[in-house]
């Protein structure tokens, strides 16, 4: 019997408005849309348990240091990162094979590579950013 892989479901949020129809169990989203930070107070709220936030790498750049601070204060990590090719109107989230990633960074790690190397060639296999390759190793 095969054993399950852990999968990771995303939730792409494509405007401020769809913040307030999240599930409250949201743990991982993509913000696909500019970020005050009212929109950020408004995310935390609706979803308590989030764990990570991802956004396009332009946006990411344009964060305050106190939005980033007290993200990291509430344990949210928030990372620059784009999605490509997914069509919200057929399914809100992407799904990653987070076994996968697990399981490819621990052969790397055995091949002597460094974890900046192995954080590079999973995230290029996987078609993921680098930031969620360090989030899932780090959890």
């Amino acid at each position: 019997m095969q054993k399950m892989q852990p999968t990771m479901k995303i939730r792409i949020v494509n405007s401020r408005e769809e913040i307030a129809k999240l599930d409250p169990r949201e743990r991982v989203v993509h913000l696909a849309f500019s970020l005050p930070a009212v929109a950020i107070f408004e995310l935390m709220k609706r979803c308590p348990r989030l764990e990570a936030i991802e956004v396009p790498p332009s946006r990411y750049a344009k964060l305050s240091k106190s939005t980033l601070c007290l993200l990291e204060v509430q344990g949210v990590t928030v990372f620059p990162g784009l999605v490509w090719g997914h069509r919200t109107d057929i399914d809100e989230y992407i799904t990653v094979d987070e076994g996968s990633i697990l399981q490819r960074a621990g052969e790397l790690r055995a091949e002597g590579l460094d974890s900046g190397e192995i954080v590079a060639k999973v995230a290029a296999e996987a078609g993921v950013s680098p930031g969620l390759v360090e989030f899932i190793l780090g959890r």
